[in-house]
């Protein structure tokens, strides 16, 4: 058997980053991961922003993580010889004569009034009746990128393998997890929203959420910047192409492709880009979300070394570095 300190179960975004962590740490480890295409980390557009919410309230603790996350990123970046960071301005479109009163009123609050810009200059082939404001220091991730070209570094190194992961055939000996050709001290489960099935976390509630993401051919005319509008946004993906999404299906575990969601993400992207645009691709994954939004970061209550990651929900992308560090630290006191 192969010999490792751990075994991570899942290489998501949340998993990914456990692995930097602990290669960061010098501990060894082995990524199993079943190969889907179409996980929520693959298709998650990576948007990220201290700022969040209808009434766009700045978060002090998550602007701390996000430049934890940024910095983070960039060292992978030049790991793996790749660019997948992109610092942009999220061009916040007011979409009503209300929500421009509100916004205007949040302008009193001082630590909002530095992370945003005030009339921004227009852009073109964007409706934006009711004016907008530029959200600082934001900015997405190309999570796809992130996870294909870390998936072959891991590999090139023998530190991954494609594996449909069974609980039933884990075995627990003499304080060691066993599973086919691996043995490894530790084990840390990202699973995503497959957690619903995992017998050694059976009271952590995960709450399926499906969303689904358009991938649309559009001339931006050069413009780089994320737009949102009442909870829709649209990343420039290159000169020709933008993502747009994202719909929030509550309690649905469902991963087949549904018209009808399709339309409703379509009605949304009409309140912004004034435009023709032709649809190229449409995906959907489901979300593992938690009750309370709550990251779940845990150690098993019996067998200290077993983890879990999990629930990172929207500000995943600033959550996962964060969270994934706090369990690689875990992991690192025990050695």
């Amino acid at each position: 058997m192969k010999k490792v300190n751990s075994l991570i179960i899942g290489q998501g975004i949340a998993g990914s980053m456990v692995a930097y962590m602990l290669h960061q740490k010098g501990i060894s480890f082995m990524v199993l991961d079943s190969g889907k295409t179409n996980s929520a980390s693959r298709v998650a557009a990576g948007m990220f922003s201290a700022i969040s919410g209808k009434r766009k309230t700045f978060d002090e603790e998550m602007f701390r993580r996000q430049k934890f996350a940024i910095e983070t990123f960039k060292q992978l970046e030049k790991l793996l010889g790749v660019i997948f960071l992109h610092e942009e301005n999220i061009y916040n479109i007011i979409h009503t004569e209300k929500e421009k009163t509100e916004t205007i009123d949040r302008t009193k609050d001082e630590k909002f009034n530095l992370q945003i810009e005030l009339n921004p200059l227009p852009i073109e082939n964007i409706k934006a009746e009711f004016g907008a404001i530029a959200i600082k220091n934001s900015g997405w991730v190309n999570c796809e990128l992130i996870l294909d070209t870390y998936r072959s570094y891991l590999a090139t190194n023998n530190s991954f393998s494609i594996v449909d992961f069974k609980y039933d055939e884990l075995e627990i000996r003499n304080g060691s997890f066993c599973y086919k050709d691996f043995e490894a001290m530790n084990i840390i489960f990202c699973e995503g929203y497959q957690l619903s099935n995992n017998p050694f976390f059976e009271n952590e509630n995960i709450i399926p959420c499906k969303g689904d993401i358009l991938t649309l051919e559009h001339l931006n005319r050069g413009n780089k910047k994320i737009l949102k509008r009442n909870g829709c946004f649209v990343i420039p993906t290159n000169d020709k192409t933008v993502k747009a999404g994202s719909t929030y299906l509550w309690n649905n575990g469902d991963e087949q492709l549904n018209i009808a969601d399709a339309q409703e993400l379509k009605n949304k992207v009409n309140d912004i880009l004034s435009s023709d645009y032709k649809i190229i691709a449409h995906k959907s994954a489901i979300r593992p979300t938690t009750k309370n939004r709550e990251v779940i970061a845990k150690q098993h209550s019996v067998y200290n070394n077993m983890f879990m990651l999990n629930g990172l929900g929207t500000k995943g992308i600033i959550q996962a570095p964060y969270y994934a560090n706090y369990i690689s630290e875990l992991i690192s006191i025990k050695n």
